[in-house]
């Protein structure tokens, strides 16, 4: 009887899930950012005054940037121009007294280290890597005025 009355129950409804609900507030950006960060970078501006001029922090950029692929080509463009603008007031004010040399070498390494940092490359013998050699030294035999000094020795070598 139980078979009997099951065959003639209503067929039971397929789960549905709850639609998604939207936590926290709505995104600021929008799709004319873009065009406005490459007028920025034209006058030689970088991240923290876009981030002003939308009225967000940098972390937001960089979340616009994953999320919006039209964004993200806009920051690319948007750096070279920058860059260019850099490079343009230095050609520009080669012959300038009053141009800051130091400065604008400061800005551009720090602003575009790909292109302005100097870097050292360190190799080991004959070109090949750095060999690194750990030793362990036993202290155990150390006199109390010794292994002050060697803490001392050791303190001043980290840097502590």
């Amino acid at each position: 009887m139980t078979e009997e009355v099951k065959a003639d129950a209503a067929p039971e409804k397929p789960k549905v899930s709850p639609p998604k609900v939207n936590v926290g507030r709505p995104s600021k950006y929008k799709p004319e950012f873009c065009e406005r960060i490459l007028e920025l970078a034209s006058i030689g501006a970088g991240w923290a005054e876009y981030a002003a001029e939308f009225g967000v922090d940098r972390t937001t950029l960089f979340d616009w940037r994953d999320r919006h692929p039209e964004f993200s080509t806009a920051l690319t463009r948007a750096k070279a121009i920058e860059q260019s603008w850099f490079e343009k007031e230095a050609r520009e004010n080669m012959k300038n007294r009053d141009f800051n040399a130091n400065l604008w070498n400061r800005s551009t390494a720090a602003r575009f280290r790909e292109d302005y940092t100097e870097r050292k490359e360190v190799t080991g013998a004959n070109g090949g890597p750095v060999q690194v050699e750990a030793k362990t030294i036993d202290v155990s035999n150390l006199s109390p005025e010794d292994l002050i000094a060697f803490r001392g020795i050791i303190t001043k070598v980290k840097g502590d």
